[in-house]
């Protein structure tokens, strides 16, 4: 018996497997045509059509797929990837495209990819995203996409004017994210940006607005504004008016290029700001320039409850020391996030005396002090949030080589209930170190008898 039980345990064992192989197939191949396209809607185009070779019942399936994603072709592959495309789009006839994503060097077939992004509307795409290079000739998008109705996501990086037609027709764009296009016609653009009622997210990465001097971005529903312009050649000189009544979030990054101000910008909760200067200014001329017009943008987000500040974000502001006795009262700001802590800036001291409320202050590095007893009689009196309000301080990429500032901060903060400190990695794998910093870190007097210190 234990010998016939042991030869006939694994012919019994395979025949199990077998039956489950064919019983799941069969049960997958009893699903509806609907769910089978809803399974391969979450393959990658190319993938999606290489099921075709699975059955008769297959070899179409894919050409409903809604989601259509041509990226970089291969090198040598180009034409295969025309090829590839111009089939997608021919087999699957007028099913609807849900998303058209297509990343292409244009080169001298710029017909043939209007007449791809064209096929995509009349399909009535949703989501579409272009990213078109080596454009070796004048080009232009089809109208169409401009009056698309359907269209609620469109993603445009292109390094080239983009020429805007006279109607345009964007009632349902929620989101739009334009990079390195040239704006000329002063007209269509400000029409582009002020007829917008559904959009709710606008990204603007190194765009270049021509001889506009002045342009308003005005949309009812929008919560979400991104600019970037860094390391950019020939940058314009524009004046943006952002009327944010619904805004919630802006971040910016660059060198102030351009000016920017905010109007009903009572609704702003998070500003993010990272200045960069590439190299020095060419003059104190220009240095000022980038401190008025930081300035101006935090004049006009005094609600604001969550500012970040990197870079030279507040530093900049020493370039014009006249505009600190203007600097606005932040009643609202409760978390202060910094690139650098510099105790010794002028500025940074001033936003902080001016924020009454704030509750959690955040930095990456400190900038070492030089006289700390010109810090600490700055700091004396000491300002209202760190004697009611500042009960949160996080230090991150702690090198434990300079403890003046924290000692300041720990004195002055007398409601603080806790100082978090994480190390650099340098410091982060010796842990004799870490206990060496936290003996002495103890050691420092506080002016919260509450306050922990944690590490981590």
């Amino acid at each position: 018996m234990e010998a016939n039980s042991v030869i006939h345990k694994p012919k019994r064992q395979k025949l199990n497997e077998k039956q489950g192989i064919e019983g799941q197939s069969k049960c997958f191949g009893n699903l509806p045509d609907v769910v089978l396209r809803h399974i391969l809607s979450f393959l990658p185009i190319k993938d999606a059509v290489r099921t075709s070779v699975l059955s008769k019942r297959w070899e179409f399936l894919w050409t409903s797929n809604p989601n259509l994603n041509f990226g970089e072709a291969v090198p040598g592959m180009r034409r295969m990837l025309m090829y590839f495309v111009e089939r997608v789009l021919y087999l699957r006839g007028s099913s609807d495209i849900k998303e058209f994503l297509l990343d292409f060097d244009v080169e001298c077939d710029a017909s043939l990819v209007k007449s791809w992004i064209t096929a995509a509307v009349r399909r009535n795409v949703q989501t579409l995203s272009l990213c078109l290079w080596d454009l070796r000739r004048h080009f232009s998008l089809p109208p169409c996409v401009f009056s698309c109705k359907t269209l609620r996501s469109f993603f445009l990086d292109m390094p080239s004017i983009l020429k805007i037609p006279s109607r345009i027709c964007f009632s349902n764009l929620e989101i739009l994210s334009i990079t390195g296009v040239t704006f000329l016609d002063g007209n269509t653009t400000q029409q582009l940006f002020s007829g917008l009622p559904a959009l709710e997210v606008l990204y603007l990465e190194n765009c270049r607005w021509g001889c506009r001097k002045v342009l308003s971005i005005s949309a009812p529903k929008l919560h979400s504004l991104t600019i970037i312009e860094a390391h950019m050649q020939d940058p314009s000189d524009c004046q943006f008016k952002i009327l944010g009544a619904t805004l919630k979030c802006f971040l910016y990054t660059g060198e102030f290029f351009n000016e920017y101000c905010f109007y009903d910008s009572f609704s702003l909760e998070r500003a993010d700001f990272d200045v960069v200067c590439c190299g020095k200014w060419a003059s104190n001329e220009r240095a000022r320039q980038v401190a008025y017009r930081m300035f101006k943008v935090l004049l006009s987000i005094p609600n604001v409850k969550d500012l970040r500040l990197y870079g030279i974000g507040y530093e900049v502001l020493a370039y014009a020391p006249e505009l600190l006795p203007k600097m606005p009262i932040f009643n609202n700001l409760w978390y202060l996030k910094l690139g650098t802590l510099n105790l010794e800036c002028a500025a940074l001291l001033k936003i902080l005396q001016n924020s009454p409320c704030l509750e959690t202050l955040k930095f990456f590095e400190i900038d070492p002090i030089s006289n700390c007893e010109k810090v600490d009689l700055i700091l004396d009196p000491a300002t209202s949030c760190f004697l009611s309000h500042l009960t949160r301080i996080k230090f991150c990429r702690y090198d434990g080589k300079d403890f003046n500032a924290v000692k300041i901060l720990l004195k002055k903060a007398i409601a603080l209930d806790e100082i978090v400190i994480s190390f650099e990695k340098s410091v982060e794998k010796n842990l004799e170190m870490q206990e060496n910093l936290l003996k002495q870190l103890i050691k420092l007097p506080k002016g919260s008898e509450n306050c922990e210190i944690t590490l981590k």
